[in-house]
């Protein structure tokens, strides 16, 4: 049975923590995980939809929207620019503008707290309001870099302000008629992506999107979904501004980032034999799943269906003992986007020599997460090299309960935990608080996994 404790687990459970706090420590698998997990709501989904919601000509209904502190962080700043958000009698989120009007100016600073997502989609709507605005967060949010996205918008002549030093928030925005024109996206950028999107949809006239490569595509489906023209040709983009977006019912799919660490563990604990229910299986986001099932995992699909424009699914993952060495080249990458470092943590299981490359170079970013990845593999004893665009792994290593930093990252955070389920004594993950932030009671559900005998049917 795993025992998983927090410092402070009522807070864990809640949406209040900042995402870099929490002391979290995780005692091993001691049997299989077995049993039915329903993840939580689509992170990436339900900010677009919240925000899409505010902008749409009439009232939008959201069904399994997550809430956790970064679409907290959403509603509260669209409620200060008069978005309401009420459940009707059927359960349904509603979304809309208050008595139909049109985004009000707002009277405070909008504080996206820790939410770097809120931030630059919010900056990406706001620009082509006519409005003014403020969009600042918490002290780890402000300590981020905006000038790709400030640089970026200037090109459509958005009028965008960092008010912090160099090029960090808060962010100064003075909405405006933005104008036509030909962006190229750098690669791995698909946050940037959806906030030229967002800005493209003020436009009048026809916007181009270049590099926009098609991993993370949760926007264009809404878009298309609530009736709006946006094309793509490969990876180029073609948006045209001016359009209604027309209210919908949206149905959320359970966030298939939140089962990556449960997916990893069961593929890796003997006995174990779990099912994941109405996930979502968008093809940008099962990198992931993909590489497994190349590499000799038992990975199922048991049903398909559609929510709107995406895709779900019911997705059955049994222990996996003969997995093989593998290789992971760049143009997977996109479709790896938080779930990279766990295939790293795989391959210290398999035997041989792996190479994963996710084509980003070393850079000095904080966190750097390459290298924090070898850093916290190392430390629960794994033979990891980091190369100049990601690692070769060499297995099979036993790894040994280890207490590690996460840096308040989601991606470490969810490789930390993976890593101590499968290792051999207690560990110790430092500022984890992201894991719960981003998908709230995903730590009871390790323990619940832990104690079921039969998955059941799907």
């Amino acid at each position: 049975m795993a025992e998983v404790s927090a410092n402070n687990l009522d807070q864990l459970s809640g949406p209040q923590p900042p995402s870099d706090s929490g002391t979290v420590v995780v005692e091993p698998l001691a049997g299989p995980l077995s049993g039915i997990y329903f993840p939580p709501g689509d992170r990436c989904i339900t900010q677009r939809a919240l925000i899409l919601g505010a902008i749409a000509r009439g009232p939008m209904r959201l069904m399994g929207a997550l809430e956790s502190p970064q679409t907290v962080a959403t509603r509260r700043v669209l409620a200060q620019l008069g978005v309401s958000f009420t459940i009707d009698a059927e359960d349904w989120l509603v979304v809309a503008r208050r008595d139909g009007a049109a985004l009000q100016e707002p009277l405070v600073d909008l504080d996206c707290g820790d939410s770097l997502e809120t931030l630059w989609l919010m900056a990406g709507m706001l620009c082509g309001q006519d409005l003014a605005a403020t969009l600042t967060g918490s002290s780890q949010l402000l300590a981020g870099d905006c000038g790709p996205l400030v640089d970026q918008l200037a090109l459509m002549d958005a009028r965008l302000e960092c008010l912090g030093s160099g090029q960090r928030p808060p962010l100064g925005v003075q909405g405006r008629q933005l104008k036509v024109t030909e962006l190229t996206i750098p690669p791995h950028s698909y946050l940037l992506k959806d906030s030229l999107v967002m800005a493209s949809l003020s436009v009048q006239g026809i916007s181009r999107l270049i590099g926009a490569v098609n991993g993370n595509d949760h926007l264009e489906r809404l878009l298309r979904q609530m009736g709006v023209s946006i094309r793509r040709s490969g990876d180029n983009l073609t948006v045209k501004g001016g359009q209604n977006v027309h209210p919908r019912r949206i149905m959320i799919p359970g966030d298939v980032t939140a089962a990556a660490p449960l997916v990893v563990a069961a593929a890796l604990t003997p006995g174990s034999d779990v099912l994941l229910r109405q996930v979502g299986a968008n093809p940008g986001r099962m990198g992931l799943f993909k590489t497994l099932g190349r590499v000799g995992a038992d990975l199922n699909r048991e049903r398909d269906w559609q929510y709107g424009s995406e895709p779900v699914a019911n997705l059955r993952v049994r222990y996996s003992p003969e997995l093989e060495s593998f290789s992971v080249s760049p143009n997977l990458a996109p479709f790896l986007i938080e779930e990279f470092p766990l295939l790293a943590l795989v391959a210290t299981q398999v035997k041989g020599r792996s190479h994963l490359r996710n084509g980003i170079p070393k850079t000095g970013a904080t966190p750097n997460i390459q290298q924090m990845t070898s850093d916290i593999l190392r430390q629960f004893g794994a033979d990891i090299e980091q190369t100049d665009d990601g690692y070769i792994v060499t297995g099979p290593t036993p790894l040994t309960g280890a207490e590690v930093q996460c840096a308040g990252n989601l991606s470490l955070g969810m490789l930390a935990l993976a890593a101590a389920l499968i290792a051999k004594g207690p560990s110790t993950l430092h500022a984890a608080g992201a894991l719960e932030d981003s998908y709230p009671g995903l730590l009871r559900e390790i323990q619940q996994l832990a104690k079921d005998e039969d998955p059941g049917q799907g």
